[in-house]
């Protein structure tokens, strides 16, 4: 029997399985050359270079998809401490932080909150996703949202 492991509740090898599906899907329709090409041109972009002009763009992506998946006010977003608010506003630090490469610091900055409130943040998203059983309200929203980042990432 073969062992697999798994990520956000999912086994990886049925991960790998559905991302081999679409690969292929993809060289069906357009070559593989061409796949080659869109794949290469996905892995330049998954991270944002911190001193280009795209980071902005992302935060403002990232707390308006916040807002609307966690059906949020957008007045308040900053400000309200309710559990809703504070999920949203961690996974929008989490993913931040993650596809622009920023310092906790510059993170912080970036939100107008502390360092430590960043990397407390961060610490606490990565525990969820490691049990995610136990947060799946929570991850399902933040997977969500990871998902249209990397959509609108890709078409940078």
């Amino acid at each position: 029997m073969e062992e697999t492991s798994t990520i956000h509740g999912k086994t990886m090898r049925s991960d790998y399985e559905d991302l081999q599906y679409h690969i292929d899907m993809v060289v069906g329709k357009i070559g593989l050359q061409k796949t080659v090409v869109l794949l290469r041109s996905f892995v330049e972009k998954a991270q944002f270079e911190p001193l280009k002009n795209n980071a902005p763009l992302l935060l403002t992506f990232l707390t308006s998809e916040a807002i609307a998946l966690f059906d949020l006010k957008e007045e308040d977003f900053y400000t309200n401490t309710t559990t809703e608010y504070r999920e949203a506003r961690m996974a929008c630090y989490h993913l931040y932080h993650k596809y622009t490469s920023y310092s906790y610091a510059k993170v912080a900055q970036v939100f107008g909150t502390g360092k430590r409130n960043i990397i407390y943040y961060k610490q606490k998203v990565d525990e969820r996703l490691t049990i995610p059983h136990y947060y799946k309200p929570f991850i399902q929203l933040y997977d969500q949202l990871e998902e249209r980042s990397i959509q609108f990432i890709s078409k940078l």
